[in-house]
C-alpha cells in the first residue's frame, strides 16, 4: 500500500482532476442535481420545470404589474380564484427573482442550492405537515428525527445510543443551545430564579459567526462584562494560549464560565479550532481550580460538519482518485475532524454543505442527560398528555412547533447520496478551491490567505502595482500583519484596500460572483489586545455546479 504522497497544494499538476474522480463527480451531478422529472416526480410541474431551467422571461409590462403589487398592494382577493395553474403568478415571478444558487458562478457564501433527493424528500414533511414538538401531532416523524441524530452521532464519532439531538430553526438556534446547555448545567436553579447576581463570563473567538454574539444580546447578559472574546491566531483559529490565560483569569476570581463556543468552519475563512487541545486544557483546569461543573464545549460546526463524511477515508487507498493536492488538506484535516468528538455539543447546518433545502439544522448532544437541565416546569404543559410528553423534548425545546421539512429532506439526501455520493460532492469542491489557490498565486498582485485551513473557502488581498515596485505581495500581506500605528503604513494599508474594492467592483458578478468581506486577517495584538482587521474577497466553493472553466474565467481577469 502507498502511503499519502503530501504535497504543496500550489502545484497546479497535484490540482488536476483524474478522469475516475471526473466519472465520480458526473454519477452523483446526474442522479442527484439533475433536476430530471424522469426520476424526480417533483419537477414534472411545467412551472417548477421552467423555474430550475430558467426559460421564463416576463415582459415589461408584466414586471412593472408584478413589482407594483410587491411593493403596494394591500387587498386579499375577496372572491376565490379562478386561476386554472397550480402557482400563482406573482409567487412564480417572485420566485424566479429569487437568488439562483444552481448558477455555476455562485460561490458568495457558504451557501449552495439542494439536491434533488432533498427537495422530494421535504415535499412529504409539506403534505402531512408533522409537529416535531409532540408525538401525537408528529407521529412516526419524531422516530425519523432520532434515527438522523443517531447517524450524525455515528458519523461524528459519539456513541449513538448515547447522543440525542433535535432540528431546529437555523444554526442560529443550535448556537443559542448551545448557550443554554452551559447555562443550566452550571446554574440549575437559573431556569426559575434566572441570573440575577450570578457571577459568570461566557467565552467565544473573535472569528465566531455574529450568532456567537447576537444570542448573548438575547439571553440579556451585560455584553462588556460578562462575555469575552478570546484571540485567534493567523489562521483564525482560537488562541489557546489566549484562551488558556483568560480561563484561569475567570476561575482565579470566581467567575464561572458555562460555555466556551468554538467553530469547526468559519464563514469567511473556514478556520477549525482545535478541538481535542480545548477540552484537554478544559479537563486541565478545571482540575487545578477544582472546578465540578465545567464549560460546556459547544462547536459551531454549521459549515464544517460535512467535512465528517472523510473521517475514516482511506486517503492511501483513495477509492474516490481525489487529486493530490486535495489528499495533502485532507490529510492535513483529519486530526480536526476526529476532535469533534470531544464536544458536548455541535451545530449541523444541512443546508449549507449538506445540500438540503433551508431550513434544516441540527443540534446534536454528546450525552442525553444534558437535555433534562433545560426541562420546563411540568405543568406549564397542561393540554398535553403526561406520558406523551416524555416522547420527545418538549419540554426542553426553546420552540412551541419544529416542522419536520428539515428531518425529511435531510435523511432524504442522507439515504440516497451517502457517504460516497458526500465524499465526490465535498471533494469536487475542495479541488476547486486548491486549484483555484494555486491559479492565483500565479499572480504578483495576489496574496492568497489562510491557505492552511484547507477548506472551500479561498480569501485574497489584492496590490497594486505602486506597491508591488518594493516589495512582493507575500512580504506586503506580512508587512500589514505587523502594522505600526506609524500614519504612513495605515495610509498603506488603506490605499491598498481602496484598490482591491475598486477592482473587485468593477468585475463583481463577472465569471464568478465573490464576496467583499472585511475581515479575512488581523493584524498583530497591541499592549491593549487590539487589532486591526484587514478586508479583502472571497471564493466558497460549495456549488456542485462550479467548473474549472469558471475558474479559469475569473482568474484571467487578474
Amino acid at each position: 500500500m502507498n502511503e499519502v504522497m503530501l504535497c504543496t497544494t500550489n502545484d497546479l499538476a497535484a490540482n488536476q482532476l483524474s478522469p475516475e474522480f471526473l466519472n465520480h463527480y458526473q454519477a452523483v451531478i446526474s442522479r442527484f442535481f439533475s433536476r430530471d422529472p424522469e426520476i424526480w416526480p417533483v419537477y414534472q410541474s411545467q412551472d417548477i420545470h421552467d423555474l430550475t431551467h430558467h426559460k421564463v422571461s416576463f415582459s415589461g409590462s408584466q414586471q412593472h404589474d408584478f413589482n407594483h403589487q410587491l411593493n403596494h398592494r394591500t387587498d386579499i382577493p375577496h372572491h376565490m380564484s379562478t386561476h386554472t395553474g397550480p402557482f400563482d403568478p406573482l409567487a412564480l415571478y417572485v420566485a424566479h427573482g429569487c437568488k439562483d444558487w444552481q448558477d455555476p458562478k455562485a460561490v458568495e457564501n457558504v451557501i449552495s442550492t439542494p439536491c434533488d433527493p432533498a427537495i422530494q424528500g421535504a415535499t412529504l414533511a409539506t403534505i402531512t405537515n408533522p409537529n416535531l414538538v409532540y408525538k401525537e401531532y408528529a407521529g412516526l416523524a419524531t422516530d425519523l428525527e432520532q434515527l438522523v441524530v443517531r447517524q450524525i452521532a455515528e458519523l461524528a464519532g459519539y456513541n449513538p445510543e448515547q447522543a440525542s439531538g433535535l432540528f431546529t430553526q437555523g444554526g442560529t438556534f443550535c448556537n443559542l443551545y448551545g448557550y443554554l446547555l452551559g447555562l443550566r448545567k452550571t446554574f440549575p436553579d437559573s431556569i426559575v430564579k434566572g441570573l440575577k447576581g450570578k457571577q459568570l463570563c461566557m467565552l467565544n473567538s473573535e472569528s465566531g459567526h455574529y450568532s456567537n454574539m447576537t444570542n448573548l444580546t438575547l439571553l440579556g447578559l451585560d455584553m462588556k462584562n460578562q462575555v469575552i472574546r478570546v484571540h485567534i491566531n493567523e489562521q483564525n483559529q482560537i488562541c489557546l494560549r489566549d484562551l488558556k490565560r483568560r480561563l484561569e483569569n475567570c476561575f482565579k476570581n470566581g467567575i464561572h464560565v458555562p460555555t466556551i463556543m468554538l467553530t469547526f468552519g468559519t464563514t469567511d475563512t473556514f478556520a477549525i479550532d482545535d478541538i481535542k487541545q480545548v477540552y484537554l486544557l478544559r479537563e486541565e483546569i478545571c482540575r487545578k481550580y477544582r472546578i465540578t461543573r465545567k464549560p460546556h464545549l459547544h462547536v459551531d460546526a454549521a459549515v464544517g460538519w460535512s467535512l465528517l463524511f472523510f473521517r475514516h477515508y482511506d486517503l492511501n487507498k483513495n477509492p474516490l482518485s481525489i487529486n493530490q493536492a486535495t489528499l495533502s488538506s485532507l490529510n492535513a484535516l483529519k486530526p480536526l475532524m476526529k476532535g469533534i468528538r470531544y464536544a458536548d455539543s455541535f451545530t449541523v447546518d444541512f443546508q449549507k454543505w449538506g445540500y438540503v433545502p433551508y431550513t434544516s439544522s441540527l443540534l446534536m448532544i454528546k450525552n442525553k442527560q444534558d437535555l433534562e437541565a433545560l426541562k420546563q416546569d411540568a405543568s406549564y404543559f397542561t393540554y398535553f398528555e403526561h406520558e406523551v410528553q416524555k416522547k420527545t423534548h418538549l419540554q426542553s425545546t426553546i420552540e412551541c412547533s419544529r416542522g419536520a421539512n428539515g428531518v425529511f429532506a435531510a435523511y432524504s439526501a442522507l439515504q440516497f447520496m451517502g457517504v460516497e455520493g458526500y465524499q465526490t460532492i465535498i471533494a469536487h469542491g475542495l479541488q476547486n478551491a486548491n486549484y483555484m489557490r494555486a491559479k492565483l498565486n500565479e499572480h504578483p498582485h495576489c496574496k492568497v490567505v489562510c491557505a492552511e485551513n484547507h477548506g472551500p473557502s479561498v480569501v485574497f488581498r489584492l496590490y497594486p502595482d505602486t506597491a508591488l515596485q518594493k516589495e512582493d505581495s507575500n512580504h506586503l500581506f506580512l508587512s500589514e500583519q505587523h502594522i505600526t500605528v506609524g500614519k504612513h503604513s495605515i495610509d498603506d494599508l488603506i490605499q491598498t484596500t481602496l484598490y482591491h474594492r475598486n477592482h473587485f467592483n468593477d468585475r463583481k458578478g463577472k465569471h464568478l460572483k465573490t464576496n467583499w468581506v472585511e475581515s479575512i486577517a488581523r493584524t498583530t495584538y497591541d499592549k491593549n489586545d487590539h487589532c486591526l482587521y484587514l478586508p479583502g474577497e472571497k471564493a466558497v466553493f460549495l456549488n456542485p455546479y462550479t467548473t474549472r472553466t469558471d475558474i479559469d474565467k475569473f482568474c484571467n481577469q487578474f
